[in-house]
């Protein structure tokens, strides 16, 4: 490797030449350097070095000695360090954690912490304090300004205590970004790796969204008979306009005393609430009667979605509850929305579906219909449940919504299997375990998908309790396939169960007798 080294040659370029990972060349330069065989451009020099190695993207380094090694300010004035570097609004450590001897500064144990604790939570970009269009250029400047604050070489002989652990792990995910957006074939498929996982958890937020105002339907108490209401509150006011119809026996109802009533009058049957748009003058129409919209707002709900007229604004349905009234309002008419409702027993639900309720339910229909024929699932899962949020009972809307619901599940569960299958590649197994979960919940009769759930857990030496849940149900899909059997021994052994592992593999042998691994595995759990 020392021959490689030039005043030319990058660090890039001799990790190329011969053949070493980029974080193992670094330590060996740093350590070359300490001895004196090479000078660094990002290092002061304390003697005569035989070569130097320049920065990639920097100028050549300077040939004069003892050259001061740039200082922490420095750094930081570096955008991408700075953005790095921006702690978070909640503080991830506590300040005894900074109470630590060393020979870190404050300061630097403060950037050591929040680098640390903010791993898990960024991107390759995020890590870098890059925007995702930045060149090559941008990509090396940034990882090597970063890389002098956090590779623990860079102070060795130094008292780190814990924080030579943080910072190691810290300098770790930084060359792995490196590497990746340092390379083109390489960045352009964790550029679409990243763009599936932000456009599938978008999606997948709105459908847990929708799916849970419908669960709050499902499981929704139903409501109470409640006590009527005096007649005269009841009543339709009387219209001081001559061109409005009142209905029979209302002005008399508001006309009486309230002196004269000291007890509620006997429940009537409710009146419809006169529409001025609506007014029988001299060579007009009848006006239409609340029955006669009802039956127009059914036929029309029939030709849409046939079965539905049967249930819709029936005595059977049922009421939304609270919260799905204020989501989704219904557009009732004024006297349907005052009456109340007429219980046949304590605890009965009773529809509060009028004309202008079934027009909403038509219109929800209507909007699923389009969203669908579009390929917008979710958008037409959406208004299904706008839908049920007025029919919550409408066996139908219902199974219309179970179908489109599922078709979601599946769909993105196709994206999920593209974030495992790259993440598997990169050997992020706890990363892959989560996505081949989802997999399997869009996928409930895929055996491949549970047994998946399961390998990677292991792997990642995950919760071994998760493991064998999916590993049993990859069995029960599919029992001839030994595959699926050594996956739940392999579980068992790591959860310290060695008799269920044996009996396991004793049924996976069976299974293929010429697999001499399963054979293997046996006879180390015998």
């Amino acid at each position: 490797m020392l021959s490689r080294v030039d005043d030319v040659a990058s660090v890039e370029d001799i990790a190329m030449m011969v053949g070493l990972k980029l974080s193992d060349l670094m330590s060996i330069l740093d350590r070359l350097a300490d001895l004196g065989a090479v000078q660094l451009s990002w290092r002061p020099s304390t003697s005569k070095q035989a070569g130097r190695v320049s920065q990639p993207g920097a100028a050549p380094a300077a040939s004069a000695q003892g050259e001061p090694e740039p200082s922490l300010q420095k750094g930081e004035a570096h955008p991408a360090v700075q953005r790095a570097l921006t702690p978070p609004l909640i503080q991830p450590y506590t300040e005894g954690e900074l109470d630590e001897p060393g020979d870190l500064s404050e300061a630097h144990k403060r950037r050591v912490l929040v680098a640390f604790y903010g791993l898990e939570g960024k991107n390759y970009y995020e890590l870098l304090g890059l925007d995702t269009d930045a060149d090559k250029k941008e990509v090396r400047s940034a990882y090597f300004e970063l890389s002098r604050l956090f590779h623990p070489d860079s102070m060795f002989g130094k008292d780190l205590g814990s924080f030579k652990a943080k910072m190691e792990s810290v300098f770790k995910r930084l060359t792995e970004a490196y590497e990746v957006l340092g390379r083109s074939s390489r960045r352009k498929e964790y550029d679409e790796y990243l763009a599936s996982t932000m456009t599938t958890s978008v999606l997948q937020n709105r459908f847990d969204s929708v799916e849970s105002q419908v669960r709050a339907l499902s499981t929704a108490p139903p409501q109470h008979k409640r006590s009527p209401a005096p007649a005269a509150e009841a009543a339709p006011p009387v219209s001081t306009m001559s061109n409005v119809a009142v209905p029979p026996g209302a002005a008399a109802t508001a006309a009486r005393p309230a002196a004269k009533s000291p007890s509620p009058a006997p429940q009537t049957a409710p009146q419809s609430a006169p529409d001025p748009r609506r007014t029988s003058q001299v060579g007009q129409r009848a006006p239409v009667t609340l029955d006669e919209r009802k039956a127009q707002a059914r036929e029309r709900l029939r030709r849409t979605f046939p079965g539905a007229s049967s249930q819709v604004g029936s005595s059977s349905a049922t009421v939304p509850n609270r919260a799905a009234q204020q989501s989704q309002p219904i557009a009732s008419t004024s006297s349907e929305r005052a009456r109340s409702p007429t219980a046949t027993g304590s605890g009965t639900r009773q529809s509060a579906v009028g004309a202008g309720g079934i027009e909403a339910v038509l219109a929800h229909l209507r909007r699923a219909k389009d969203a669908e024929a579009a390929g917008d699932l979710l958008s037409a899962a959406a208004a299904l449940q706008a839908a049920l949020a007025l029919q919550p009972e409408h066996k139908d809307l219902q199974a219309q919504y179970a179908r489109v619901s599922s078709a979601v599940t599946r769909k993105l569960a196709d994206n999920y299997e593209k974030q495992a299958r790259y993440e598997e590649k990169q050997l992020k197994w706890a990363a892959a375990a989560l996505s081949w979960e989802r997999v399997s919940d869009g996928r409930p009769e895929s055996a491949e998908a549970a047994r998946a759930v399961a390998e990677t857990l292991l792997k990642a030496s995950g919760d071994m309790t998760k493991a064998q849940r999916f590993a049993t149900r990859a069995v029960d899909l599919a029992p001839h396939d030994p595959s699926n059997v050594v996956v739940l021994a392999r579980v068992f052994i790591a959860a310290g169960n060695r008799s269920q592992a044996r009996r396991e593999l004793e049924k996976a042998v069976k299974l293929d007798p010429q697999n001499a691994m399963i054979k293997d595995l046996l006879r180390e759990v015998r």
